[in-house]
């Protein structure tokens, strides 16, 4: 049976995901939400998304620069040690430094664009479409409180490099550098989950007004 999914996720991915087997699941489960409203919120929100898309492009354009800076550092990296048999050891800090800052920067935008793993069990056992909503909520809610837990001791620990002034082994650069992302990362995060959280409840509460004929 040839299926076309209702669910679809915003760029860079550019295509329909989230496939359901139609035998297994009649009919399609709600689409994932994601941290940024559509339809009739958004419009209502519109200036608030509009200072959202600023910072989504700084995030995507630095995510690019540090991949690719990242990425010439381990060629630099790997003609030094084995064509020129002289590898440089500060490579080695700044791979960890520009890795930090792609990795926690992409925490953040993949919670924004609802890119990350998702379970499906739950689709196949609950066909109450509002139910499977509501299950989403909570596990949005939980990650939000799993993150401002981690992020909680990350910060700290980042505030503890930068208020001390420790600086790298090699580079001699102030080790709040590398720290910085995990405040950056977080707080992205947990802001982009809340949203999503928010988003969800508002669609939760119309489906059920809807459901109950309200």
């Amino acid at each position: 049976m040839d299926r076309k999914s209702e669910q679809h996720p915003r760029p860079p991915v550019s295509a329909d995901s989230f496939i359901y087997d139609p035998e297994l699941t009649s009919p399609e489960p709600p689409p994932h939400l994601t941290a940024i409203p559509e339809g009739a919120l958004a419009e209502r929100l519109r200036p608030l998304i509009a200072i959202e898309a600023v910072f989504e492009r700084i995030f995507y354009v630095l995510i690019i620069a540090f991949g690719l800076c990242l990425a010439a550092l381990m060629f630099t990296q790997v003609v030094l040690r084995y064509v020129f048999a002289s590898p440089f050891v500060g490579i080695e800090e700044l791979s960890l430094l520009f890795g930090a800052w792609f990795y926690f920067l992409g925490i953040a935008y993949v919670t924004r664009n609802g890119e990350h793993i998702h379970g499906g069990i739950l689709t196949m056992v609950v066909a109450n479409r509002n139910a499977i909503r509501a299950v989403r909520l909570a596990m949005t809610m939980l990650g939000i409180a799993a993150c401002v837990l981690f992020g909680y001791f990350a910060i700290n620990y980042a505030l503890f490099e930068i208020q001390t002034g420790r600086l790298s082994s090699y580079m001699r650069w102030p080790k709040g550098w590398w720290s910085a992302s995990l405040i950056i990362g977080f707080i992205g995060t947990a802001l982009y989950m809340v949203l999503q959280a928010v988003n969800q409840a508002v669609d939760l509460v119309i489906h059920l007004r809807e459901e109950t004929g309200e």
